[in-house]
């Protein structure tokens, strides 16, 4: 096996899932330590969305020592604590739910300050400590980087909007309710890539408001494509092709808060799940194309190569183990709208941003990654 990267257009994406994205880190440590000592960075086309934007930009930031910004980052998730994410006292989350409450009915409500269910300003000031977005720039002149997207919910006009800096020239895209944008990638892009819906405030670009990249967001993968990756490895924090058992017994009508785990789902997992196996069959009819066709419109057809690390366990079980790590204001809301029933819902686990239950995911990822390890190294790296 050679000692260098196959760069040839190897794109990194990483979806959403809040504190779940933890997961992404462990993989990311396993990756760090196939990689080794090789010094150039595996990927140059990141695609992050979400918390998974906050993996993808740290990344970026720190592609020119691929290894040690790993390293760092593992070191961030480790010591978060909900106090770094966002505020959770009693009075402030009582005081926010009445708002959000309010809001349905007077939407005059939400002006001057938008209205969600915790303020999350320690995350910007996590943030601003932790990444130098000026770095990501520099990595692109210097060629330790070709690009680097975020995607964000355009509340007022509906639109999927995905911002990128580098990547090939003229690289901006418009599609039905999405569209690419070329910018410098700052603190701004990546709180609004952030900010799931209801439970964290919209974050302002311009003249608009802008919400978690996962609303809307119908093709996950199809940044890095624009972007120019012809291979992709994608890192979601649910399991891919999990099997699900139908219960004999009879079952609860559901609760408000367990509706809301299923719509948080639906925005988190079910697009990338759905974008994986539209890849994958896509490239299944291509191959069935006598080679003498597979020139189209004047530009070759040829399948993306697409390699899925995913938990081997249920994140949402293991979210139901450390509930209790949650703030005691999170608790009794959770508790009081049935947010916290069985079924394989639970909002704490896009919610537990806590040493415990973020390491447990990091280890999970690690083990997951180097399990498998020679696929990467296959997928990584060419003879």
């Amino acid at each position: 096996m050679g000692n260098s990267v196959s760069r040839a257009n190897t794109g990194l994406v990483l979806p959403g899932g809040g504190a779940r994205a933890a997961y992404q880190v462990g993989v990311l440590k396993a990756l760090a330590e196939i990689h080794d000592k090789r010094h150039n960075n595996p990927f140059p086309i990141l695609v992050g969305t979400s918390a998974g934007g906050i993996n993808a930009v740290s990344i970026g930031a720190g592609a020119h020592h691929f290894v040690g910004a790993v390293r760092t980052l593992e070191m961030m998730w480790r010591d978060l604590t909900t106090q770094k994410i966002y505020r959770a006292d009693v009075y402030g989350v009582i005081r926010n739910a009445i708002r959000l409450g309010v809001s349905l009915f007077n939407a005059g409500i939400t002006e001057g300050r938008p209205v969600a269910l915790l303020d999350n300003s320690p995350l910007r000031e996590l943030l601003q400590h932790h990444i130098d977005f000026d770095d990501i720039g520099r990595n692109i002149y210097n060629g330790d980087l070709d690009a680097l997207s975020l995607t964000a919910m355009n509340y007022t006009l509906g639109l999927s909007e995905t911002f990128f800096q580098g990547g090939p020239q003229h690289a901006g895209w418009q599609r039905w309710r999405r569209q690419g944008v070329a910018t410098p990638i700052q603190l701004q892009h990546l709180m609004a890539s952030t900010a799931i819906p209801t439970i964290f405030p919209p974050a302002k670009i311009g003249r608009y408001y802008y919400g978690d990249g996962a609303l809307r967001q119908l093709t996950p993968i199809s940044p890095a494509i624009h972007l120019g990756a012809n291979r992709v490895l994608v890192i979601p924090a649910n399991g891919h092709k999990r099997v699900y058992h139908h219960r004999a017994k009879p079952i609860q009508s559901p609760a408000f808060g367990q509706i809301i785990g299923q719509l948080l789902n639906s925005a988190f997992i079910d697009s990338i799940e759905t974008d994986i196996e539209r890849l994958e069959r896509v490239n299944e009819l291509l191959t069935l194309i006598p080679e003498d066709n597979m020139q189209m419109m004047g530009r070759a057809l040829l399948p993306v190569d697409c390699l899925v690390v995913s938990p081997s366990e249920d994140i949402d079980a293991i979210a139901d183990e450390h509930i209790s790590e949650l703030p005691r204001s999170l608790r009794f809301f959770m508790g009081r709208t049935g947010a916290n029933r069985g079924g394989n819902v639970s909002i704490a686990s896009y919610l537990l941003f806590t040493p415990e239950y973020c390491g447990k995911l990091i280890d999970l990822g690690y083990n997951d990654g180097m399990t498998q390890r020679e696929e990467l190294e296959k997928f990584l790296y060419r003879q």
